[in-house]
């Protein structure tokens, strides 16, 4: 190299360096270098990536959620407690160029492994349920080492996400991010810890309380920054992250905030039932008495209307008919429910809780409008008083799994006016769930029950494994903050229906339904309510028109329970006293309906046979006697039979004949009226035509033709011809007679000399005179 070349390359050397140093001074500019200070509350964004926690953190670093971000919640201004006088933006329009996610602040963690990790962290208490300004935050925590190492020093970090979630959808993302060994999803930021004193053995458990002075949680006091935020529990064994658990924290702020209302319906509905004077078919799970006992499912339904007023009930008038007709336990919870039931919204199902998808599918809206009927009949001012319950009975509630067109339009055809779904019938199009209440098509309003919510009262384990009360808590007021917030058309009213089997967890269902209540953005309210609110909902996706639902009863069995029931109501038609025959048949035909044998269905198809046997059974007592072999020599005549009555009251009868060939015909009976316990005697008329010999069938029925009876059969030998030509002769003879004596007559004729003469000779024809006397001429 030349001495000139030498000369010019430090002048390239520097010139690149101060390029470099202005390019990292540009860098330096545009990426906050205090990103903690944002995500603390210089503003609050309603959806964008988590800032990195200000903490050292040399483990490699995740990305940030790209989630675009949406319109901020705050002004600029330093938060309170942490001490930076960095401002920020007034928006954010997206995540920051450099936003990267360690998923620990000062942990020297491993991205890539992705591990179960080795420490349960369960949320036990977030106190309070919804932080205010100038509150501190106190989480207690339960971490459970369900790995086979020792954690030498175990420790607890409270994090808060400080950016407000803006969607549903959102709050689920962040529960759903990964926990694992390698991080991979947000976390927030560090607020507080504290560490247990000792190390923590394979097996055993900790219980741990971090609290979060109010200085440090960091979010700001404005009107419009009210909701959850994201809030996890993050469990360590020094550097290394051993355990994590995400709910959230509720942050409330002076000022209006709008309120989302919610419903309960719970179900009073009992188990499988066998009805009287069935035998051999026993009744499956627990029995009535084990349900209204001590930690019994129908007892804990009662307890948790008990204890909020603003409860709905879904009750099924057999069961409260069944629990009064019993002694003990049974008879106490019925009285129990009557008096609780008093001023509060009750839903009286169809007597049985029948099965309306299996109604529907086999087309039998007449057993659903009997269960209609006999429930008006057992309600308060109904006509027999079984069940005095004051409710309403235009209510249906549908089966589910998922509920089809045929099922609502069942429902429309039997005069309900309401159809409560199931939980994910009639999805939003939107993917955002509005209010309960929708269209449900024919004039019937759909109530919606929301899922989410239903499930967390329901089996919140299976939307967090480590659910805890506390954490189904805040996820509840988390739901609803958002659902509050995102309301156009007025309050929001969503629908919590468990499912007919529920057994509640009662302290998590109170707890849940008390902060409800307690919370600025939600209110308990009655079902009632819900049906005469005039907030709009998304526009919702169709019912299906049919789906197939394994567990229901088949069709061809729910039409033999209906052809049962309608041929001994015909059968009782035509007695005087109908009821005595058609008592309990009703009763006795729903029982198989019900939805709660579909959990037994082995059993139900017994009860079916069973039923149907015991139901068909109650048409006797009239009988067709046998008819001998009729000798029919005439065109025309009748043929007699007997009709027995063994039933307590007349009975109104007809006999229908059918001769198997045309060469003789029968016509109608008239109504003949047998007495009880006694005989009549029903003629047909008959027409012979031909010499055959015909058997005829003949059967018994009702004045509209309803059969009544088995056929009974007989032989009839016609031979009108015997008659015919006997009636011939004579009538060949008389005429041959008359004709001859009209030729006779005409031969003789009559003359006038014959008739002269015949004059004459009278004339001269005297009589005899009297004996010893003397003639008359001579006197």
């Amino acid at each position: 190299m030349s001495a000139p070349s030498r000369r010019r390359t430090p002048p390239a050397l520097l010139a690149l360096l101060v390029l470099a140093g202005l390019l990292a001074g540009l860098v330096g500019l545009l990426v906050p270098t205090a990103p903690d200070a944002h995500a603390a509350g210089t503003s609050e964004p309603t959806s964008s990536p988590a800032p990195a926690d200000p903490s050292p953190a040399p483990a490699p670093t995740a990305p940030a959620d790209p989630s675009p971000a949406t319109e901020p919640s705050g002004e600029p201004g330093a938060a309170p407690g942490t001490g930076s006088t960095a401002t920020a933006p007034s928006a954010r329009t997206g995540p920051s160029p450099t936003a990267t996610r360690t998923p620990s602040g000062d942990e020297d963690e491993d991205e890539d492994d992705e591990r179960t990790l080795p420490v349960r962290v369960q949320v036990l208490d977030v106190t309070p349920p919804v932080l205010r300004p100038g509150e501190d935050l106190t989480v207690r925590v339960l971490l459970t080492n369900t790995g086979e190492d020792e954690v030498a020093a175990p420790r607890a970090y409270v994090r808060i996400e400080r950016i407000r979630p803006g969607t549903r959808a959102d709050l689920a993302t962040w529960l759903d991010q990964p926990s694992t060994a390698g991080g991979g999803g947000r976390v927030g930021s560090r607020a507080a810890s504290t560490t247990a004193p000792d190390p923590l053995a394979p097996g055993a458990a900790v219980e741990l309380t971090v609290t979060v002075p109010a200085a440090d949680v960091g979010l700001l006091d404005r009107p419009d920054v009210w909701g959850p935020r994201g809030l996890a529990v993050e469990a360590a064994d020094g550097s290394r992250r051993v355990g994590l658990e995400r709910t959230f924290v509720l942050w409330a702020t002076d000022g209006a905030i709008p309120q989302a209302r919610v419903s309960v319906l719970a179900p009073v509905v009992g188990p499988p039932a066998v009805p009287a004077g069935v035998e051999g078919v026993p009744v499956p799970g627990d029995g009535l008495d084990a349900l209204v006992g001590a930690d019994g499912r129908l007892a804990d339904v009662l307890a948790v209307a008990r204890s909020h007023p603003d409860v709905s009930l879904a009750v099924d008038p057999a069961l409260v008919a069944a629990a009064r007709a019993a002694d003990g336990e049974p008879g106490t919870w019925a009285q129990d429910l009557l008096a609780l039931s008093a001023g509060r919204d009750v839903m009286v199902l169809p007597w049985g809780d029948p099965d309306l998808t299996a109604l529907a599918h086999a087309g039998t809206p007449d057993l659903l409008r009997a269960a209609v009927e006999r429930s008006r009949a057992a309600t308060a001012g109904g006509d027999r008083q079984d069940a005095p319950l004051a409710g309403r009975t235009d209510v249906l509630w549908a089966p589910g799994p998922a509920t089809d067109q045929a099922t609502a339009a069942l429902a429309a055809e039997a005069g309900a006016e309401v159809l409560v779904l199931r939980p994910g019938d009639l999805p939003p199009r939107d993917g955002e769930a509005g209010s309960a209440r929708t269209d449900a098509g024919g004039g019937l309003v759909g109530l919606v029950p929301d899922e989410v919510l239903t499930q967390l009262l329901v089996e919140p384990e299976s939307l967090d494994p480590d659910a805890t009360r506390a954490t189904v808590v805040q996820r509840v007021l988390a739901e609803l903050s958002v659902v509050a917030r995102s309301s156009d058309d007025g309050p929001q009213h969503l629908l919590v229906a468990p499912p007919r089997g529920w057994t509640p967890d009662t302290e998590v269902v109170d707890a849940v339904l008390a902060a409800v209540q307690d919370a600025p953005w939600s209110r308990l309210s009655s079902l009632s309510s819900l049906l005469g609110a005039s907030s709009g909902t998304a526009a919702r996706t169709p019912l299906p028109a049919q789906t197939h639902v394994e567990a229901a009863l088949g069709a061809e069995d729910v039409r033999r329970l209906a052809e049962s029931r309608a041929a001994t109501q015909a059968f009782a038609a035509v007695t005087t006293d109908p009821a005595a025959i058609v008592e309990g048949v009703d009763e006795a035909v729903l029982a198989p309906l019900a939805t709660a044998w579909r959990a037994e269905p082995a059993a139900r198809a017994g009860l079916v046979d069973s039923v149907t046997a015991a139901v068909d059974a109650r048409r006797t007592g009239l009988e067709l006697a046998q008819t001998s072999t009729q000798n029919i020599i005439s065109a025309s005549g009748e043929v007699r039979f007997s009709v027995r009555n063994a039933l307590p009251a007349d009975a109104t009868v007809r006999v229908r004949t059918t001769p198997r060939k045309a060469c003789l015909q029968a016509g109608a009976s008239e109504a003949v009226v047998v007495p009880a316990g006694g005989e009549a005697a029903v003629p047909v008329p008959v027409r012979a035509t031909a010499n055959c010999d015909v058997e005829v069938e003949a059967v018994l029925t009702s004045a509209d033709g309803v059969e009544l009876s088995a056929p009974v059969t007989f032989l009839a030998r016609v031979t009108p011809t015997i008659e015919s030509v006997g009636t011939g002769v004579v009538g060949v003879l008389l005429a041959i007679g008359l004709v001859l004596g009209i030729v006779r007559t005409v031969r003789r004729g009559q003359s006038a000399r014959r008739g002269a003469r015949r004059v004459r000779e009278e004339e001269g024809t005297r009589p005899l005179p009297v004996l010893g006397g003397t003639p008359e001429g001579d006197a």
